[in-house]
Parts: C-alpha cells; sequence; structure tokens
C-alpha cells in the first residue's frame, strides 16, 4: 500500500501553504502559534480572503459555496492551515448550523444566512443552560415518576 501522496496532491499542499504565507497577516500566525485567540476582525479578515480564493468552506457542498473537495483535499488543506498558523473556521456557524439550515431551512433562510456564516459576517454559538448543569452536559440528571 502506497500512503505516499500524488504529485497533483503535494502541488495542491504547497498552493495552499504558499498562499497562507502570502495572505495571513503576520501577527495573527503569532497568535495562534502562542495559542491565542485572534480579535473577531482578524478572524473575519481571514476568513474572507479564504472566500475570495473560494476556500472559504471546503465541507459545504458545492451549491452554497463549498470546493468539490475530496478527502484528501480537505485533509491536505486543513493540515496546511493549522501547520502555518491560520485561525481555525468558526466550528458553530460553519460546521454545525449551516448543514441543518442546508438541510431543513427555508429558502430565505438559507439565502440570508449562509452568505453570512460563509464571510464570517455573522459568528454563531451554541449554549446550555440546564437546571444543576448550567453548561456542563456531563452533570445533566433525569428521573421518571410513575404516574398511575
Amino acid at each position: 500500500m502506497n500512503f505516499d501522496f500524488s504529485p497533483e496532491e503535494a502541488a495542491f499542499a504547497r498552493e495552499v501553504r504558499a498562499f497562507v504565507k502570502e495572505n495571513l497577516d503576520p501577527a495573527v500566525r503569532a497568535k495562534v502559534w502562542l495559542g491565542q485567540l485572534p480579535s473577531p476582525n482578524e478572524r473575519k479578515t481571514w476568513q474572507r480572503a479564504l472566500v475570495a480564493k473560494g476556500w472559504g468552506a471546503p465541507s459545504w457542498p458545492v451549491e452554497f459555496g463549498g470546493t468539490g473537495w475530496n478527502a484528501v483535499q480537505k485533509h491536505l488543506y486543513e493540515e496546511a492551515l493549522a501547520e502555518e498558523g491560520a485561525p481555525p473556521a468558526a466550528v458553530f456557524g460553519m460546521g454545525m448550523l449551516a448543514p441543518v439550515l442546508m438541510r431543513f431551512g427555508t429558502q430565505a433562510q438559507k439565502d440570508f444566512y449562509l452568505p453570512r456564516i460563509l464571510t464570517g459576517e455573522d459568528f454563531w454559538c451554541q449554549g446550555f443552560s440546564e437546571p444543576g448543569a448550567g453548561s456542563d452536559l456531563a452533570s445533566l440528571r433525569s428521573r421518571a415518576e410513575l404516574i398511575g
């Protein structure tokens, strides 16, 4: 079994690395490498650079602005971004809300929200607030009461 990347795949990885080196603010790269969070504006600027390149949503379907990449391309892309110090994508909007919206949202919702998620204009989060647990879902409890 050959685990080497094809020449085309290796060229793609070099293209991604070159793009990051040319387009990512060195101050943002430094923050990421130091384990600090880039500011919302820095994240939005980076996301918009990816969108302008056509790489803003690698896991989305093409009809919604995705890339149409195969699994190896997605892997090489994510690996190159991580190794070059690029901020990660906003997981809740890009990876959690958008797929649900694509499948179950109305056309008006898709037309309004998906472009805003893609460009980073809207930033989504998920919150939990359960009695006695707050955001610690591992401490949730349930009980049953037999009535009748």
